[in-house]
């Protein structure tokens, strides 16, 4: 069952990916509000499909009684996705903030470059979020995972987060 979340926690992260390129490159006008949209909603989607079929996973390894669980090592490549995703995202939101700074002192004559770098900056650090909490739970982090609590409390979390994503984005646009 491991490999099925990993499988499904990879193809998520992809989506993300791919999906909050569209996402900012619909925010700066190359593509049409349409696909804004539609890409939102499916991100939206696809968060809560990812979230059930890694829960349900976790239920399904916990119903399994009188074997001795061997514990496995986890995957490593979720570690350096988290790493990257994180760079990234410090390296964008200094653009996006530099170019809101420089609208703010009149150096843009047009204005919308700065609600352009907050739509940014709003997309960029949700999606960062998915896809940090995404490999956190891959990897088994203390920081989601209590020893001997089965706490539901990031799970909660991240379907609010998700929720309010997915409705302001059929709002908005």
């Amino acid at each position: 069952m491991k490999n099925i979340q990993n499988i499904t926690a990879f193809i998520f992260i992809g989506a993300i990916i791919i999906l909050t390129g569209i996402s900012v490159l619909g925010v700066w006008n190359v593509f049409g509000g349409d696909v804004i949209l539609k890409s939102t909603q499916t991100l939206g989607l696809l968060a809560i499909v990812s979230i059930i079929i890694i829960v349900a996973g976790k239920f399904l390894n916990h119903q399994q009684e009188g074997v001795i669980p061997v514990p496995q090592a986890p995957d490593p490549s979720f570690r350096s996705i988290r790493q990257i995703i994180l760079t990234v995202l410090i390296i964008s939101l200094s653009i996006l903030a530099i170019l809101g700074v420089l609208t703010i002192w009149d150096a843009f004559s047009d204005h919308s470059v700065l609600y352009k770098s907050l739509g940014s900056v709003a997309i960029l650090a949700f999606s960062s979020f998915l896809i940090v909490l995404t490999c956190l739970d891959r990897e088994n982090s203390p920081i989601l995972h209590k020893k001997d609590v089965n706490s539901p409390g990031p799970l909660i979390v991240l379907l609010v987060l998700a929720g309010i994503y997915f409705f302001f984005s059929a709002f908005l646009f």
